[in-house]
């Protein structure tokens, strides 16, 4: 903790918390802090974990301030903080506007990342038929040594199909661009399949010879391939803030060659979310003053400093590295850890 303070004292910060329910049921946020710089990316660091009793504004707010408490025991530098990154759950956006009196400097943006999954969802309810396919899929070979067997035999240069988790960002449409590809593949391994095995098995050997099925594949690889491609970008770390933003940005203008009924609901879809998201906007102006592209003034973000506008040069715009603590926080709580106090389970993280 004592290095934490150490390197940044003095320095400009960004901070992203978030909450999560590990195996023992408790609520757990974790808060991330990342030091601004003005010509180079800054460091990160895990600042705080603590258990809360319920998710909600007032304890992540009362949970903000304690963790920057830890970085500045002497008083807490609220001139310093100078962006808050979190999920777009309301009561997170709830908790940033009350903070926001508090820290007059500070600008919130809610993840892009998962604004792009909320797409990603949006897409999913759209196509049904595909969407059964692949949950049907999932089923065959998961936890299935000998169908995997089979597959591997009758389709041994494709991977093995993709287990798409629903919360995980757009792996739904990775999975609709896997059999987009290896349909044909697929159709040959689930000929080898007996139907009295599983439900699963029946549903999609009825489903695979579907035209709409194909077309809907089609569809789906032709307009909404690069989304995932997108996501993966902006988790990225150490982007300038320039570079983020011309990620979704150009993910809009790919979105917008699609004019039917669903290719117009998918691009309102976006639209609605990056105009709840007030923080995007604002970041956009600040990445075109750095880059040298606004020189109207009437666009000028007034609530900033014009010194700390100058250290939003690689400013985060995804929660992308409070999600990865926790990916550690899971990892770190075994089967056989359960017995962990969480005051030193917390420590052995941080450390």
């Amino acid at each position: 903790m004592n290095k934490i303070r150490t390197y940044a004292s003095g320095k400009k910060i960004w901070i992203s918390i978030d909450e999560t329910s590990d195996a023992a049921g408790r609520y757990v946020a974790n808060a991330i802090i990342g030091t601004l710089e003005i010509d180079h990316p800054g460091k990160t660091f895990l600042l705080n974990s603590e258990c809360l009793e319920k998710a909600n504004h007032g304890t992540n707010a009362r949970f903000f301030d304690k963790s920057l408490l830890l970085l500045w025991p002497d008083g807490v530098k609220r001139e310093n903080v100078l962006l808050f990154v979190t999920d777009a759950a309301p009561y997170m956006v709830k908790a940033a506007r009350s903070l926001k009196l508090l820290y007059a400097n500070m600008e919130h943006v809610t993840c892009l990342a998962h604004a792009l999954h909320r797409v990603s969802e949006e897409i999913r309810k759209y196509f049904p038929l595909v969407d059964e396919f692949i949950s049907n899929m999932k089923k065959v070979f998961l936890k299935a040594p000998s169908r995997t067997l089979i597959f591997k035999t009758f389709a041994p240069n494709i991977p093995l199909p993709p287990n798409p988790v629903i919360t995980r960002w757009g792996t739904w449409i990775n999975a609709s661009l896997y059999y987009c590809k290896h349909l044909s593949s697929i159709k040959n391994v689930l000929r080898e399949l007996s139907r009295e095995e599983a439900t699963a098995i029946v549903k999609t050997q009825d489903l695979i010879d579907n035209q709409t099925l194909k077309c809907n594949l089609i569809y789906i690889k032709t307009n909404f391939s690069s989304l995932p491609e997108s996501i993966n970008r902006l988790e990225t770390s150490d982007l300038s803030l320039k570079d983020s933003i011309k990620i979704v940005v150009d993910f809009r203008q790919k979105i917008q060659q699609s004019k039917n009924e669903i290719g117009i609901a998918i691009q309102n879809k976006l639209k609605m979310v990056l105009e709840k998201n007030t923080g995007f906007e604002t970041l956009s102006k600040i990445s075109k003053i750095i880059d040298g592209n606004e020189s109207d003034t009437a666009h000028f973000p007034d609530e900033f400093n014009i010194d700390d506008i100058t250290y939003m040069k690689f400013v985060p715009i995804t929660s992308v590295d409070v999600e990865r603590s926790f990916s550690c926080y899971k990892t770190l709580l075994a089967d056989n850890r359960r017995s962990f106090v969480f005051e030193n389970l917390k420590e052995l993280l941080i450390v």
